[in-house]
């Protein structure tokens, strides 16, 4: 009896472990709509045949580790979307998000042989992969984004530890010719306050109080709907003063981009632009900035204060020209 016990309770666990049909079905299905969601694109074909595109690009750090000095010699190479999951799946990656006329470069010279493309078509056999050491794409234009740096600043991402949001650059003109190449800006850097603004901002200060202390609205903090509250009033303070909205905008040009193409600069606050942001500095003469003073004049005509209040503040390099639908 003893035994049978035994067995009859081992088969309750079993069928107890056991699944329908239905139900490994159902889960089959929810697995892969969590994969869909990880990885909402198909990864079978890379881009590489389709020639120059705006896609979603990465920089392989285990392929290609960029020096620890910004000025020495590199060999800078951006994969696809497909690319990144098939052959750089197991690899540190840096994701770059859009570049504009970019061709793959996985399975070409600026890849190690050892990390072949398994997903291009090889020319020699007409069979898919590996592919390795083809011709690069000479029309490819590479950043400091693909050593993993990024902003006027040139700090190297970590998504670890980054904190806040980051802008995109329309990328009026490369870095060859004084543009920023689509780089990514930290908004404090843009108004020139510099990395450590945000944790000044957030520094805490130093308070002897005890709770007991502390008034009941302070002590009602830590009720989690209050905390999600205040959570939120922290992101919408993560942007400087004079830095807009971030419902307020598009897109927006660097003050490098804003130098390389300077007639850019005859649209800010007009119809679909905001005003610049300006970095806050000393006052600029006439003398120092003919072009500033002609420039800050057309912009009070057009109603957007004194000549001297835009005097006031002096660009960094040059005009930041935020682009935006105003109405």
């Amino acid at each position: 009896m003893e035994s049978q016990g035994s067995e009859t309770r081992k088969a309750r666990a079993d069928s107890h472990d056991s699944q329908t049909a239905s139900e490994f079905i159902n889960s089959q299905l929810q697995l892969e709509a969590d994969a869909r969601e990880a990885l909402p694109y198909a990864f079978d074909h890379c881009t590489q045949p389709l020639g120059p595109l705006r896609q979603n690009l990465f920089s392989c750090l285990t392929c290609n580790p960029p020096p620890s000095s910004p000025s020495d010699p590199y060999t800078p190479a951006g994969v696809c979307y497909s690319c990144s999951i098939a052959c750089h799946g197991e690899h540190e990656l840096v994701e770059l998000f859009n570049k504009r006329n970019f061709t793959c470069d996985c399975g070409s010279t600026r890849l190690p042989a050892t990390s072949p493309c398994t997903l291009r078509i090889d020319p020699a056999t007409g069979v898919k992969g590996p592919v390795h050491s083809q011709p690069a794409a000479l029309h490819n234009i590479y950043n400091q984004n693909f050593r993993n740096r990024f902003c006027g600043c040139g700090e190297l991402y970590d998504a670890h530890t980054e904190k806040g949001t980051m802008f995109q650059c329309l990328g009026l003109a490369d870095e060859e010719n004084g543009g920023c190449g689509e780089d990514w800006w930290h908004p404090e850097c843009i108004l020139g306050f510099g990395r450590d603004w945000s944790s000044k901002q957030h520094k805490p200060q130093p308070d002897s109080k005890s709770k007991e202390d502390l008034p009941n609205s302070t002590l009602e903090d830590n009720n989690p709907r209050h905390q999600e509250e205040n959570n939120d009033e922290d992101e919408e303070e993560d942007l400087p003063p004079g830095f807009p909205k971030e419902d307020d905008f598009e897109t927006f040009l660097c003050y490098k981009c804003t130098a390389a193409h300077p007639w850019i600069r005859r649209y800010a606050s007009s119809t679909g632009f905001l005003p610049p942001v300006l970095k806050a500095g000393g006052p600029i003469s006439s003398e120092e900035n003919p072009d500033l003073l002609r420039w800050a004049k057309e912009y009070h005509a057009a109603g957007e204060g004194t000549p001297e209040q835009l005097l006031a503040l002096k660009p960094r390099a040059d005009d930041e020209v935020v682009n935006g639908n105003s109405g």
